[in-house]
């Protein structure tokens, strides 16, 4: 293979691939990568609980939202994620998303997420912020009713 014959420019976020020798051009969207986490999410309150994006990440956009590793089975525990505090705006994910589905430590969610959620470029645009990070907000309309955690993975692409 030769070295890049044509100049040109990849999309900051994108791959780059090989079109034929010396050719590089712009590869599309890169994998999915983890945006975000919140460790330990209280499953037995309602208030929010923000997860705030790295400051490196200005744009983004969802790919999934994963629940994992509960400490207790999510029998009764009702909630969705939202991009502003005080469940404001449309939600990313619906407020009547259950978790039952995660009945042991090993259990793995990935939750619906909304159109909203699944179809928007995320930014300062339409998220709020916490102490100057973006940030998604977790809230639940229905607690666990008994003491309850989980973790929380926003995964996505960087669009920065």
């Amino acid at each position: 293979m030769t070295g890049i014959l044509q100049s040109g420019s990849v999309t900051p976020g994108h791959l780059a691939q090989w079109v034929t020798d010396g050719v590089v051009a712009d590869g599309g969207v890169a994998p999915f990568n983890v945006i975000a986490s919140l460790r330990q999410a209280n499953f037995n309150i309602t208030s929010d609980q923000p997860i705030v994006i790295p400051v490196s990440i200005l744009a983004f956009r969802l790919t999934a939202v994963i629940v994992t590793n509960a400490s207790i089975s999510l029998s009764a525990a009702i909630g969705g994620f939202y991009p502003q505090s005080a469940k404001g705006g449309t939600p990313i994910v619906s407020t009547s998303q259950a978790y039952s589905a995660l009945t042991t430590s090993t259990g793995l969610l990935t939750v619906s997420l909304s159109s909203f959620g699944n179809n928007t470029r995320f930014s300062s645009v339409n998220l709020g912020t916490v102490a100057g990070q973006l940030a998604v907000w977790f809230a639940l309309t229905t607690p666990q009713g008994a003491p309850a955690t989980a973790d929380i993975y926003l995964t996505g692409n960087n669009l920065t």
